[in-house]
C-alpha cells in the first residue's frame, strides 16, 4: 500500500538526503553528470538546505510502500498554483503506478487549496520524467535556463497541469 508521510522530523529529513543521493546518482548522473549531481547534492538536498526549505514553507513528504521509503516529493502552494519542485522514486519503484498515485494526491492538494493548477520543471534531457509528465496531462508551455552556481545550470523545461 502506497501512502504519503509528511516529513516533521529530523530523521525523515535524513532519510530524505539518503534517498536523494541513491535516486540522483542513479537518475541523473547520465543526464547531467556525476560532479553536477554532486554539486546539486551538496547544495539543494542535503540537510541544510532542506530544512532551510521546510522553513520558507516548502512541504516535502516522504512516499512510502508497507511503511517503507521509496522517494520523496517536494511542493509548495503558490498564489495560484501548487509548485512540483520534486518527485522521485527509487529505480524499483518506477512504471508500478506509484507516480501516478503521488500526482492524484497532489492535485487534490492543489483543489482543496483552490489552486488553478500545477508547475514543474524537469531537465530537457530527462526524457523518461518528459514522457511521465506529458502521459499524466502536463503540457509543455516554456523552457528556461537557470545558473546555479559553480558553472552548473538548470536546463528545463516548465510544464503545466491545469485543474
Amino acid at each position: 500500500m502506497i501512502q504519503l508521510k509528511a516529513v516533521t522530523l529530523l530523521e525523515d529529513v535524513k532519510l530524505i538526503v539518503l534517498l536523494a543521493k541513491e535516486i540522483w546518482y542513479e537518475h541523473y548522473t547520465a543526464i547531467i553528470g556525476a560532479k553536477q549531481v554532486q554539486y546539486m547534492l551538496a547544495n539543494l538536498q542535503s540537510e541544510i538546505a532542506i530544512l532551510n526549505d521546510l522553513k520558507q514553507g516548502k512541504e516535502y513528504v516522504l512516499v512510502e510502500s508497507n511503511q517503507l521509503a521509496i522517494g520523496y516529493v517536494s511542493y509548495e502552494l503558490t498564489t495560484n498554483q501548487l509548485f512540483l519542485s520534486k518527485l522521485y522514486l527509487k529505480k524499483s519503484e518506477r512504471g508500478k503506478g506509484t507516480g501516478r498515485f503521488v500526482l492524484a494526491q497532489l492535485k487534490d492538494i492543489a483543489k482543496k487549496n483552490k489552486k488553478d493548477g500545477i508547475v514543474l520543471t524537469v531537465n530537457k534531457n530527462n526524457q523518461a520524467s518528459i514522457s511521465v509528465y506529458k502521459a499524466f496531462g502536463f503540457i509543455l508551455i516554456k523552457e528556461q535556463l537557470v545558473d546555479i552556481g559553480n558553472g552548473y545550470v538548470m536546463d528545463d523545461y516548465i510544464f503545466y497541469y491545469s485543474l
